[in-house]
């Protein structure tokens, strides 16, 4: 049986173009350089789903440049609300 992992540590990292890469540490490469994996997609409820543009990308980098470390999960927990409807499912009222 394989385990899915579940969440992964996230780190922003400037992508030299006036954005941001959403990344996570694959490999020590050396004390300051690590390969990491570009995360470019959304979390629903069956797993990871990758937007092919980006995520997967694996490239060395400095690992001072690794910013805002948190837990991204890759799953949806609970099921998203729909807008303009009660918790019941009714459409809210106009009075």
């Amino acid at each position: 049986m394989r385990l899915e992992r579940r969440s992964v540590d996230i780190f922003d990292m400037p992508s030299g173009t006036g954005g941001s890469f959403t990344v996570s540490v694959v490999e020590e490469v050396a004390a300051d350089r690590v390969r990491v994996r570009v995360w470019y997609g959304r979390a629903p409820a069956l797993g990871w789903e990758a937007w092919k543009d980006w995520d997967g990308y694996t490239f060395e980098a400095e690992r001072a440049a690794l910013t805002n470390q948190r837990t991204m999960p890759l799953f949806r927990t609970r099921p998203r609300r729909r807008r303009g409807l009660h918790r019941t499912g009714h459409e809210r009222s106009q009075y």
